[in-house]
């Protein structure tokens, strides 16, 4: 017994010796007297820049006193900015070290002790360290005086995390971040490992956050080697050598930088030394394996997943093309303003088909087990039980041009996405313990919520189902317009439905091949496959806002023709489309990350509507259908509005794809044909007054003066003499015209008392634009 008693004691002793606390900041003393804002200055979080993704806290550099707040808001906190007319703000603290030594690599332990949390909406914590994530609800407060420095109801609470195997030598991150509920308050957080662990002595001029091969050669003869560096102070010089030979050497300014170091391109495999200096003192020395790749485009540079925090309806990741109809995104947002895909919300509740202003539709999302009818609510701390939704691993997330893919956490699935103008295409992977299932929804969350008119849907053979639903938003923008709408789809599967059923509001109809409905609060479908023997399930869709054969030909047209059922087919013909547009500009830089800022926003800027079909058919203003003569050269082409598009969009259509600005102006001008008028804010090819003035008139004209004349001149003169002469009108559901025009050509000018006194500016602009095309 003493023998057993003496060993314990000795081992505990040894542990005790061994471990160590490698970095610290603050201390477990029920205070935040060390930390920045502290004790109650938590409203001014926003107005020191904190929180942001690229604002950092270094071990060794930053000031806790000045660098680390005592306060991390969450998604619910109005006073970090999260509004509703905001969206959704995250805020998050990003500590990173750099390690000498690891030892063993295991014996390592992230402790964050939390002082206090919102006594009614305690935070989801997200933990993230060298892309490892661990998640935690915390306990809810006593009281809210913590906030502000009283800190006698406290409710304190220990977080441990074992991180054997996950720090590294070199650069470490640790990130934490509220993803849902409201703030907690710091004690200290710390990293304690085994004695052998030794902090990195900080260059003072530069922090080296990682060094990769890159995926890609620049050209046939370089392959990058990223540099991803954080400058900290002075205009101290960066040097790269590869094998003992210079690669780069470059003064670094304010900011990050992920630069392409030019390694020589190999033939086959070839590891390689390379040596990162700071004004000629050695940073990182290591080993990378070189192997052939291929050359890099422009497309491969874009990141769908880039804005779209906080963003609205139009902006999402997903495989988009230029112009597309279709815009195929992962929806995780409940329904209202900004509603759609925000980054912080870890799920998913359909893979919808339609993001234009003020419309939406088709959602479908595969899924296994019971059967659920209810996309359900965005809430990631109390999950509903009675919903299909899905968690996901934002680790397996990807949002590359052309493609987006995730892992649906609750049924093990892996979703892959892909589209073409007028159609979508996604591939399945289910895990083959059961069946398959995928969901088909009618009625999905929107920034505008839609009524369904009415719905039909119906499983055509033993491969495809098809179907419509009638919608309608009221009142989009004012008491005079609606936005009308039918959407068309077939959904082609390439497996045999093995069960078929739909649903109409909270009544499953488990054996019915068809369903239709009046009014229905929600109405879809769900077709289930034998996933057991071949886990993968492709599906195919083709929309359209004209009819049913309309959707039956862009799919046969865009996809079943030219592609089959091969994805990568349809994923590469996407890249290639957008690689025509975006490798019309070259910019010359060696940083990476203003690549992919330069070609993202480039990307966005073609991201807008398609309400033609293949055959050149569309619906106008009153509901009527209209063909286009030449579909090859002219689309119908929708937006919210141009709203000053005149101050830098209509230059980058009309200089880098004049002939998209070509489909513009014929796109207006068939509206022109069709119903009389221009359109200000052509949505669904509607007519929503969403905006002051007729600034489609600047769009037109300048496409004149940069020598883009491929239409009826004069047709056009006529139509933007039209729109600034006339009193508004109503067509259809919508409004078009100036509001105030009367008293401007009366007046020549706007009074206050009868208008937008503004409006004098905005009339006489489009004023001055007609003077310059007569």
């Amino acid at each position: 017994m003493k023998k057993t008693v003496v060993l314990f004691y000795l081992i505990s002793i040894a542990n005790l010796i061994q471990a160590q606390i490698v970095w610290n900041i603050g201390e477990k003393d029920k205070n935040t007297a060390g930390f920045a804002l502290a004790p109650d200055k938590y409203a001014d979080f926003l107005k020191n820049d904190f929180g942001w993704e690229d604002k950092y806290f270094i071990i060794g550099w930053s000031n806790p006193k000045t660098d680390f707040p005592y306060v991390l808001p969450g998604t619910s906190d109005v006073w970090a900015g999260s509004l509703n007319g905001a969206g959704i703000r995250t805020q998050e603290i990003n500590i990173l070290f750099r390690m000498k030594e690891t030892g063993s690599g295991t014996g390592y332990k992230l402790v964050v002790d939390v002082l206090d949390a919102h006594s009614k909406n305690p935070p989801l914590l997200k933990i993230t360290v060298n892309g490892h994530v661990y998640k935690t609800v915390l306990p809810k407060g006593k009281s809210d005086a913590s906030l502000t420095g009283d800190y006698s109801q406290i409710t304190p609470n220990t977080i441990e995390i074992p991180l054997d195997d996950i720090i590294k030598t070199g650069s470490n991150t640790v990130q934490l971040k509220v993803i849902e509920g409201s703030w907690l308050i710091l004690d200290d957080v710390r990293l304690e490992g085994p004695s052998s662990a030794k902090l990195e002595t900080l260059n003072p001029f530069v922090y080296l956050r990682n060094v990769k091969v890159a995926g890609y050669q620049l050209n046939e003869k370089a392959q990058p080697l990223l540099i991803d560096v954080e400058h900290l102070k002075d205009l101290p010089e960066l040097t790269v050598r590869l094998d003992g030979k210079t690669i780069l050497k470059q003064r670094l300014e304010k900011g990050r930088y992920k630069l392409e170091a030019p390694m020589p391109a190999v033939k086959k495999e070839k590891l390689s030394v390379y040596e990162v200096l700071i004004n000629g003192d050695l940073v990182e020395k290591d080993t990378v394996l070189r192997t052939p790749e291929h050359i890099v485009t422009p497309a491969d540079y874009v990141d769908t997943h880039i804005g779209t925090a906080h963003s609205r309806w139009m902006i999402a990741p997903g495989p988009w093309m230029p112009f597309s109809m279709v815009k195929l995104s992962p929806d995780n947002e409940n329904a209202g303003w900004q509603a759609g895909y925000d980054p912080s919300i870890e799920s998913v509740g359909v893979f919808s088909h339609v993001h234009e202003w003020t419309m939406a539709g088709l959602g479908m999302l595969p899924v296994n087990g019971a059967l659920k009818t209810k996309i359900g609510d965005q809430r990631q701390i109390e999950k509903d039980p009675e919903a299909y939704r899905s968690a996901i691993d934002k680790t397996t997330e990807k949002t590359p041009l052309g493609y987006y893919a995730v892992r649906l956490t609750d049924y093990d699935i892996e979703a892959e996405l892909t589209s073409t103008t007028r159609c979508s295409f996604q591939r399945y992977t289910y895990p083959q313990d059961k069946d398959g299932r995928v969901m088909i929804d009618l009625k999905i969350p929107a920034e505008y919520r839609y009524n369904i008119l009415d719905a039909s849907v119906n499983q055509v053979n033993d491969y495809t189902v098809e179907g419509y639903s009638v919608q309608q938003t009221t009142k989009v923008w004012s008491a005079d317009d609606n936005q009308d709408y039918t959407i068309y789809f077939t959904i082609e599967f390439d497996k045999p439905i093995k069960h078929f059923g739909t649903w109409i509001n909270d009544t499953i109809f488990s054996d019915e091949k068809a369903v239709n409905a009046l009014k229905p609060d929600n109405i879809g479908c769900f077709a289930e496959f034998d996933t057991k023997t071949n886990p993968v399930v492709q599906v195919r869709t083709g929309i359209s806002f004209v009819d049913m054969e309309g959707s039956r030909r862009n799919l046969s047209e865009e996809v079943t023709k030219p592609f089959g059922w091969s994805f990568d087919a349809v994923r590469n013909n996407n890249q290639k489309t957008w690689n025509d547009i975006l490798s019309r500009v070259n910019i010359e830089t060696n940083d990476s990350r203003e690549k992919t800022r330069f070609y993202t926003n480039m990307y966005r800027a073609f991201c807008r509507n398609t309400f033609s079909d293949v055959d050149g058919r569309w619906v106008d203003a009153t509901e009527k259908i209209q063909r286009l003569k030449d579909p090859a050269n002219e689309v119908a082409l929708g937006c919210d509005a141009f709203w000053n598009t005149f101050w830098n969009l209509n230059q980058v259509w009309n200089l880098i794809a004049p002939e998209w600005s070509s489909r513009w102006v014929k796109s207006q001008l068939a509206m022109y044909d069709a119903n009389g008028m221009l359109a200000k804010g052509p949505a669904g090819m509607e007519y929503i007054p969403v905006m002051v003035a007729e600034h489609e008139i600047p769009l037109l004209v300048s496409a004149y003066q940069m020598g883009i004349r491929d239409y009826d001149v004069e047709k056009m003169f006529s139509a933007i003499k039209k729109m600034q002469t006339v009193q508004p009108q109503k067509i259809g559901d919508g409004l078009t015209g100036n509001r105030d025009i009367e008293a401007y050509l009366k007046y020549k000018y706007v009074p206050s008392d009868l208008g937008r006194f503004s409006n004098s500016l905005e009339y006489s602009f489009d004023d001055w634009t007609v003077s310059q095309l007569a």
